[in-house]
């Protein structure tokens, strides 16, 4: 955590004997400066997750098209609304791979598109231009597109991939973005939502008062100006990742997906094990990765584990090294 975030709280420990800013205006004048966008395409939320339920709520779509695997609180967004979601199947050939041809081939009754970027589980990124002809073309036929990039922080090109900006140019667009994974800070819930002017008002006339408390809207606005604390955690993060695939790559029985955020996808199948085996067997020595069999279209020999400090990433290239055969 950033040592602003820490004295953030501690200097202003009294505040929580106040109402929070029902409007964050400090919060979204920092994001706003932050990302170079007005403040009137910013919503702040508890979370990204509540960002996406009042959007769900205000778009209301029909039918959503929905990669699959990938973040499931989007179909629930949508079901909790009455919609229905139709999948995008990955291609786990391919590494999950989002081809846009197939979303041009299957979205034509749907109002709605959810995209992950980079997409949780898979760590796979979209490329920028690819993107945007898809937000174009769903521009010209009236349907959204929401793109999550809760994990695009830690991207080290991110300018290649993130399409924030591009919320000036069609508003069509939605993006999700999250502070509290980025800048360790999941225990305050802070995420934002940014859209055009009109999408933005309509979110704010049904989101709950003071649903961003005083100490998010605090560390949030003062994280943002510590690029100390980004530009170490974006190097720390690459270089760490890249030590632990390099390693797991080479552990026989495993397969990785080449990561792009703070996370990473491996297949287990080759070892014998189920992901459930391999988290339980991981499990009793303390160290918990995720079983991904929860995914859609995702078989059950897929675990996700967190790039960490070198200590920890250790420990877990051993104990994997430790599996062996079944």
């Amino acid at each position: 955590m950033s040592s602003k975030a820490v004295e953030a709280i501690i200097n202003n420990i009294d505040v929580v004997t106040n109402y929070p800013d029902p409007q964050a205006v400090v919060l979204r004048r920092a994001v706003s400066e932050w990302l170079g966008l007005p403040d009137n395409m910013i919503v702040a939320g508890n979370g990204a997750v509540e960002i996406l339920y009042l959007l769900a709520k205000v778009i209301g779509p029909e039918l959503a098209l929905i990669p699959a695997p990938t973040f499931n609180e989007y179909e629930i967004a949508v079901r909790n609304n009455k919609g229905k979601v139709k999948d995008c199947c990955l291609d786990e050939g391919s590494d999950f791979a989002l081809d846009t041809g197939d979303v041009f081939r299957l979205w034509q009754d749907t109002d709605a598109v959810f995209i992950c970027n980079p997409n949780n589980p898979t760590g796979r990124l979209i490329p920028r231009d690819k993107l945007e002809e898809l937000i174009k073309k769903a521009a010209g036929l009236r349907k959204w597109v929401i793109v999550d990039e809760a994990f695009m922080d830690f991207v080290a090109d991110r300018e290649n991939y993130s399409v924030m900006d591009l919320v000036t140019k069609y508003s069509n667009l939605f993006v999700l973005y999250s502070l509290t994974k980025f800048f360790a800070i999941p225990g305050l819930r802070l995420g934002m939502g940014i859209g055009s002017p009109d999408i933005i008002a309509k979110i704010n006339r049904v989101r709950d008062p003071w649903n961003v408390n005083c100490f998010a809207q605090l560390v949030g606005a003062a994280v943002l100006k510590d690029e100390q604390y980004i530009s170490n955690t974006v190097y720390f993060v690459n270089e760490e990742k890249a030590f632990l695939y390099d390693r797991i790559n080479n552990i026989i029985g495993l397969r990785p997906i080449a990561p792009s955020a703070n996370y990473m996808l491996i297949n287990v199948a080759g070892t014998g094990y189920s992901a459930a085996e391999v988290c339980q067997m991981l499990g009793e020595q303390g160290i918990l990765v995720r079983d991904c069999s929860s995914y859609k279209n995702m078989r059950p020999v897929y675990i996700r584990t967190a790039v960490k400090k070198r200590e920890e990433n250790k420990l877990l290239i051993e104990s994997l090294q430790r599996l062996g055969r079944k």
